[in-house]
């Protein structure tokens, strides 16, 4: 029987809510997908030199200034949920970002995480934004790369 199967048999007979049921379905979404990128990792083996996917804002005034480094061996892990990371943005920072002209729902990250992880990413400057922030009056920058 299917793990799927049990988990909504188990609704069905009272034993679990559907939160619960929910909250199992994503975890065994999520280690199937991890079980996946393994195997595909194993098939053919990491590639890039690349060590970080950093994420980088500042501003000419200094009124923002976000470093993050994330483990290029993170991304195997975060791989199967990569295509579900704009809807993990709150709506009124995604609506804020897009009037400010940064449309984030058209960068298709499991197709990075990919080329990172398997060494075929043709350059290292994934994301390169520059917008004007009108409330500070200044130029806020923000770079993704791989280092």
């Amino acid at each position: 029987m299917s793990e799927q199967k049990r988990i909504l048999e188990m609704i069905e007979k009272g034993q679990i809510t559907a939160s619960e049921a929910m909250d199992l379905l994503n975890a065994l979404n999520a280690a199937e997908a991890e079980n996946e990128i393994n195997a595909i990792a194993v098939h053919n083996p990491l590639k890039s030199n690349y060590k970080y996917l950093k994420i980088k804002v500042t501003s000419d005034n200094n009124t923002v200034n976000v470093n993050v480094n994330i483990p290029i061996r993170f991304l195997r892990a975060i791989g199967g949920i990569a295509g579900k990371l704009t809807t993990m943005i709150p709506k009124d920072a995604r609506r804020e970002m897009e009037s400010k002209g940064v449309d984030i729902s058209n960068i298709d990250f499991v197709e990075i995480i990919d080329d990172l992880l398997s060494g075929t990413l043709d350059d290292p400057s994934i994301v390169d934004i520059d917008a004007w922030d009108e409330e500070h009056n200044t130029t806020v920058k923000v770079k993704i790369y791989a280092e």
